[in-house]
């Protein structure tokens, strides 16, 4: 018998596929590259047409369901705010990044992925992040946990008649809560507040087993969730950076809160995310500190 979130599952499975395969078939071709919000937030002709491949998929299946997409959002935070604020009232809506890591990909960093989230009433319900540079593909679903599968494993899932819950192996956050132990990873955003984000970043660093800066949420995310990092924070992200990896942590065991640790939902934006509560809480003291101080 087919659990009741196997079809929207294997939609967003289906749909991630396709668009990371896409876009990881143009990594070294010519591109239009143009600014959006700033002149870091970048956007290709790309980045829309793997939009495009995830709307099909979940139109085919699902017309009436609701899509919030970075594609289809106009820039700045209001714009995003306003979007992630409407997605929260929605029954069912898919919550989609089409390209995560932009700018990676433009420099040719092998560092992108491809983030799909179901969401209900405010909270995500399927997540997907694909990976197609290490074929990875992180997933969970609400209740079941997460997980991490090859490309071809989620293909063999997707074309089985038989399945026996979701591919892979499943998903466990790092049990580290002393943060001078931790690897954490953080990101600059591309428009305010940069202050407050590289005062905490540097005041960070001294704290820190070590820092590191990706350059795609959506992958920071998923490595929290496979204990690879211990933790994450990154300020004025949207709701489609962090919706399928949000779910990841909380399925593996995290906690994702946001700077002032309120718990999570669609249109949270300054993240922090953890496999441990107790670290969450230990760097948001840290980040409001050096927010006050001014502590670089």
């Amino acid at each position: 018998m087919a659990h009741a979130w196997e079809q929207r599952f294997s939609v967003a499975l289906a749909a991630a596929l396709e668009a990371g395969r896409y876009f990881y078939s143009r990594r070294f071709s010519d591109k239009e590259v143009r600014s959006k919000s700033s002149p870091s937030d970048l956007v290709t002709d790309v980045d829309p047409k793997c939009e495009e491949i995830i709307r099909r998929h979940v139109r085919s299946a699902y017309p009436e369901d609701a899509i919030l997409g970075e594609e289809t959002t106009a820039p700045g935070s209001e714009a995003a705010r306003k979007a992630a604020s409407q997605a929260t009232d929605e029954k069912r809506v898919w919550v989609v990044d089409p390209l995560d890591g932009t700018t990676n990909f433009v420099q040719q960093i092998p560092l992108s992925a491809v983030s799909v989230a179901y969401a209900e009433r405010g909270q995500p319900v399927i997540g997907v992040v694909f990976d197609p540079y290490r074929s990875e593909v992180f997933l969970a679903v609400r209740g079941e946990g997460a997980y991490l599968c090859s490309e071809q494993e989620a293909e063999v899932w997707l074309c089985s008649k038989r399945r026996e819950g979701l591919p892979g192996t499943r998903l466990q956050a790092s049990s580290q809560e002393d943060i001078q132990k931790s690897v954490v990873a953080t990101g600059f955003p591309s428009r305010q507040p940069v202050r407050e984000s590289r005062a905490a970043a540097l005041a960070i660093a001294t704290r820190v087993k070590s820092l590191r800066v990706l350059g795609t949420a959506a992958i920071e995310m998923a490595y929290v969730a496979a204990g690879r990092l211990d933790a994450y924070w990154e300020y004025d992200l949207n709701a489609w950076d962090l919706a399928a990896g949000a779910l990841l942590v909380q399925e593996a065991g995290g906690s994702v809160l946001d700077v002032d640790e309120n718990p999570y939902d669609l249109t949270l934006r300054n993240v922090v995310a953890a496999g441990r509560e107790a670290l969450a809480k230990a760097l948001c003291e840290q980040i409001h500190r050096a927010a006050r101080t001014g502590d670089e």
